[in-house]
């Protein structure tokens, strides 16, 4: 998969001050030579912090504790060892993670998902030798002070709705499940939906309601069978801004009889998880998005290799953006031999 990256690299100036500086750069590369196979003992350079990686989001999300794991794996094979961190979906709590690992004073790198920046931590870390990126959230604020790396939260939105739009049935009717209300990426995901409905010439489709339900199947269910009471079989489609939230919906949907499966109602969602692709493959959900978790951690293992080498400083920025996919019924079958062989199946 392709990766757009726009690298913003921080110049060093005579009297020591970092200016950012925006140019592009190369996709992250895999198949880098462990460290243990080359023989040569990881040395902190002058300024870093140290060789170990933290990465702080909410482990009981899905997608989030895949693409940690992953990258701890592949760390780990490169010899650097990566911490996981659980902020338990708690900002604050989010706040004391970035506090213990500064406390502990021997991570080079932070790679942290929250719901706000935490900008004034971010800078407590970079003074003290810590490189830091914010991933799957894209502040402003953030902007040439910490790097930025997310998969565009607009394409994924764009490419369900798309595949929605080429396959619901004439004069179709639509509900819309949101995610966190103010997110970033709820916001861009929905300016997605929409685009991709227009684009599509679709002025038929009426979506009937749309609403947040914060990524949670259970909610997304009991939403689901509210519109189910308010509109019936006049529901055509379902978009969701992530499987759990489709999967919800298709349990209310079958408790009506009203399922993809049973020729009734087409779903769409994003992740492309392990329970996502199961639904495509049994024909309930139609098609989901796809952000992959791998591209995010062979970008982790080039960053802190080149802060190791000293290619990078902790407060460079390098901010990418990696493409989107989809996964529907022509490709699913290799998605889930991936998951299985990666013991992901579950």
């Amino acid at each position: 998969m392709k990766k757009k990256i726009v690298l913003l690299l921080a110049a060093v100036m005579a009297v020591g001050m970092l200016a950012g500086c925006g140019k592009k750069g190369n996709a992250p590369a895999s198949g880098a030579v462990p460290a243990e196979a080359s023989g040569q003992e990881l040395a902190v350079p002058e300024g870093l912090a140290g060789t170990k990686v933290a990465w702080v989001t909410i482990q009981s999300d899905a997608w989030h504790h895949q693409t940690a794991v992953k990258a701890q794996e592949l760390l780990a094979a490169n010899g650097f060892t990566c911490d996981l961190f659980d902020t338990n979906g708690d900002d604050a709590k989010g706040l004391e993670c970035l506090e213990q690992i500064r406390t502990a004073g021997d991570y080079g790198l932070v790679i942290y998902a929250c719901n706000v920046t935490q900008l004034d931590a971010f800078k407590q870390l970079m003074d003290k030798g810590t490189s830091v990126v914010m991933y799957a959230n894209d502040f402003e604020d953030n902007h040439g002070v910490v790097s930025t790396w997310v998969c565009s939260e607009y394409d994924l939105g764009y490419l369900v709705a798309e595949k929605a739009a080429q396959e619901l049935p004439e004069n179709a009717n639509v509900v819309l499940l949101r995610g966190i209300e103010g997110w970033s990426g709820s916001v861009m995901r929905g300016k997605g939906f929409h685009a991709a409905l227009e684009d599509a010439g679709r002025d038929d489709i009426t979506i009937l309601d749309e609403k947040f339900q914060k990524f949670q199947k259970a909610d997304a269910m009991t939403c689901m069978e509210d519109w189910i009471t308010a509109y019936g079989d006049k529901i055509n489609g379902v978009v969701s801004e992530n499987d759990d939230m489709a999967l919800g919906a298709i349990e209310a949907l079958r408790g009506a009889g009203m399922t993809a499966d049973a020729g009734h109602v087409l779903v769409y969602g994003i992740d492309g998880l392990y329970q996502g692709c199961k639904g495509i493959k049994e024909g309930s959900i139609q098609a989901s998005a796809y952000q992959d978790s791998n591209d995010y951690a062979e970008a982790a293992l080039e960053r802190i290799q080149k802060l190791v080498s000293g290619e990078m400083k902790p407060g460079d920025c390098e901010d990418l953006t990696f493409d989107a996919a989809y996964i529907d019924s022509s490709n699913v079958d290799e998605f889930l031999t991936y998951y299985e062989k990666a013991g992901m199946a579950q």
